[in-house]
């Protein structure tokens, strides 16, 4: 026997509530009217066509569409949920209604770059209004010497797209691809795709606020693309009133060359990239330098490889030969401070060079020695890895990988759309759980010094590869199991120990050849088993040498470089310099969580309900459409920007009931406003 009853009525379904779908997107839409933000939208978002939906009308679709999951298409959004709640959605926003795909993409195929780009750093930085986030104590990290300093990472991402096979014929139409005026190849770096556009971004690391991004087909427009974000850092510098030598821009190393370096001093940026400088290991001053540099261990994670890291002080770095800037003009040298890292390494570098066992990278680095040692200034550069967890989340979170129009400024619409949204959450988020505004306490630094590389580390890699030219299988035919490593550019003994050149001596009467001598130093066949067959009646401790003819064109190459190495190495002992003393604390990198600030957002929209009914007033008597309303219609004039605005208004009188469920932290969102009234709550 049932120990209960249960009942089942039917009822008819509530029209007013919202699809659950829709509900996170539309509390964001209502926070965004409530703050005026919507208003202002149909003054900055502007699009230039005859008739249909204003640019902010797409761009309230956009929201929506973007806010309700990386995985949901337009259309199926549309088919499912929005299309049948339309209006109620678009009437939190004060509008009759929001356009449907088909008039959203016929909106962003009329976007312009000249018209948009105007409104972007509107849209990322004063709709979310992140300058309080920017200012607060959280998002900056302090350098050894206490100093606040603002990090900006300037990564460019791209989106590649891949082509299917088209066939042509007599029999075919015309073939035409919907990319062709989209996207151009390029370098896609480790994603695979036939085109791609490229995305300039710039993005304040320490709260996670994008301040910047621009789009172009294929590798982007070079400089032009260059210079519009460093404009941005300086517009966002100015708005949060922080001098731009209290910001540092970290970039790819993409532009480590003297015509991106000239860019950011000439608008007074400090910045840190990879130095794009090869020749610079060539150079025996330069390789004086590295033997002569204090190491110091750089600060990570604990789960890659110790890196080391010297300061190697100001060198002249010159612009290629080929480089000119867009008048024809050349650049000028420029000098620049040299930082060093170095980890252990052997084969081939993934960046920089491998030089006697340690991949050597070189960083340009536009910051103060006392305040960023070079160990702390390496680890800094280090840092800006984060950024590509955030392109991964922003991919997750909103798909702005999709293609939501193929006219690359529609495209960037959407895109700027989705980052909006994402420094909305962060700041909104961030208001739910507002940290106490105290500067992080700073404890004493205590910089490590690295154990010394070897003394002759590293070897000349000039020498190394004249040396490697020699014909080794001839010149080693009476010396058995002695070999010349490639992988370690050295000669081996059958103990497997090296032997260093050491000189280059005529040889008797022969001008033609010459010989070459090489070492192992005093007590270097220490311990060995074999050292009696190799090198027999020879004391132990001595230094054993081995000699070779070899042509004398290339023995005389030889003997210069050894010369011009030597006194080199010697003159920079005797004017070793010891390490800039630095400041006395260590670096603290922003403490702020940026993605735990969208996650408190999000959960907190999670459980929101909203039910919204709109009535409107009855509509005045419908006139003849064969009567004009005026001389503006009878002549067919445009609209100003106010009347395009204006078609699609709610009409005066109307009245929207909006009835909302959710937490606490929720509903207080809903009813802030910017001119500080109050709204009306009712139970859902």
């Amino acid at each position: 026997m049932s120990r209960f009853q249960r009942k089942f009525t039917r009822i008819d379904r509530d029209e007013s509530r919202l699809p659950d779908v829709i509900s996170k997107a539309s509390a964001l839409v209502l926070v965004l009217f409530n703050a005026g933000k919507v208003e202002q939208a149909g003054k900055k978002l502007k699009v230039r066509r005859q008739g249909g939906f204003c640019a902010a009308d797409g761009w309230l679709l956009l929201i929506v569409w973007l806010q309700s999951g990386a995985q949901m298409g337009l259309k199926t959004l549309w088919k499912d949920s929005l299309g049948r709640c339309n209006e109620q959605v678009a009437s939190l926003a004060g509008r009759k209604k929001l356009p449907s795909p088909a008039a959203l993409s016929r909106l962003l195929n009329s976007m312009e770059f000249g018209l948009l780009r105007s409104a972007a750093r509107w849209l990322l930085t004063e709709v979310p209004e992140v300058v309080p986030l920017l200012l607060h104590p959280a998002s900056q990290t302090y350098d050894t010497c206490g100093q606040a300093w603002h990090v900006f990472d300037l990564d460019p991402t791209v989106t590649t797209l891949r082509q299917r096979a088209l066939p042509a014929g007599g029999d075919l139409p015309e073939p035409m691809r919907r990319a062709d005026d989209f996207a151009d190849p390029g370098y896609s770096g480790r994603k695979r795709g036939d085109v791609q556009v490229r995305r300039m971004t710039v993005q304040h690391a320490g709260a996670g606020v994008w301040v910047h991004a621009e789009m172009a087909p294929g590798n982007g427009n070079g400089m032009p693309d260059f210079v519009a974000a460093l404009d941005s850092v300086v517009a966002v510098c100015s708005s949060i009133g922080v001098a731009t030598s209290c910001a540092v821009l970290r970039m790819d190393g993409e532009f480590g060359n003297v015509p991106w370096f000239t860019a950011c001093r000439e608008r007074g940026l400090p910045f840190i990239t990879r130095l794009n400088r090869p020749k610079f290991f060539e150079d025996e001053k330069f390789l004086a330098r590295l033997r002569a540099a204090t190491w110091f261990s750089v600060t990570d994670s604990g789960s890659g490889p110790q890196r080391l890291a010297a300061d190697l002080g100001i060198w002249t770095v010159k612009p290629g030969k080929k480089t000119r800037r867009e008048d024809g003009s050349t650049y000028d040298p420029i000098e620049m401070r040299v930082i060093a890292c170095a980890m252990a390494q052997e084969g081939e570098a993934g960046r920089g060079k491998v030089l006697d066992g340690f991949q050597i990278e070189l960083f340009a680095a536009e910051l103060p020695v006392e305040s960023w040692p070079a160990s702390d200034a390496a680890a800094l550069y280090f840092g800006r890895a984060a950024e590509e967890n955030r392109f991964a989340q922003e991919d997750r979170e909103f798909g702005l990988d999709r293609v939501a129009s193929y006219h690359l400024p529609g495209q960037e619409f959407a895109m700027l759309t989705g980052l909006m949204l994402w420094n909305l959450q962060l700041v909104e988020g961030f208001k739910l759980d507002p940290p106490a505004a105290t500067r992080p306490a700073q404890p004493k630094r205590t910089p490590q010094v690295a154990t010394p590389m070897q003394k002759a580390w590293p070897r000349d890699p000039v020498v190394q590869k004249a040396m490697g030219e020699l014909p080794w299988q001839r010149l080693l035919q009476d010396r058995e199991e002695w070999i010349w490593s490639s992988t370690a550019d050295a000669l081996l003994c059958p103990a497997e120990r090296r032997f260093a050149l050491t000189s280059v001596r005529q040889l008797w009467a022969d001008a033609e050849r010459t010989g070459i001598v090489m070492r192992r130093p005093a007590h270097g066949c220490d311990g060995c088993t074999i050292r009696a067959e190799c090198m027999p009646g020879r004391p132990q401790s001595e230094s054993k040498k081995v000699e070779f003819s070899v042509p004398s064109e290339l023995a005389e190459r030889l003997k210069k470089r050894l010369s011009a190495v030597r006194s080199v190495d010697n003159a920079a002992q005797r004017r070793h310099v010891k390490p800039a003393r630095s400041g006395p604390y260590e670096v603290v990198v922003a403490p702020l969580l940026p993605a735990k600030a969208r996650g408190l957002l999000r959960a907190a929209l999670a459980t929101v309900a909203m039910h919204v009914t709109v009535e409107v007033p009855e509509p005045p008597p419908r006139r003849s459409q064969l009567i004009s309303a005026g001389a503006a219609e009878r002549q067919c004039r445009r609209k100003t920007w106010e009347e395009r605005w204006l078609d699609n208004q709610l009409p005066d009188g109307s009245s929207v009931d909006v009835r909302a469920a959710g937490s606490e932290l929720a509903l207080a969102m809903l009813e802030r406003r910017s001119d500080g009234a109050e709204s009306a709550r009712s139970a859902a």
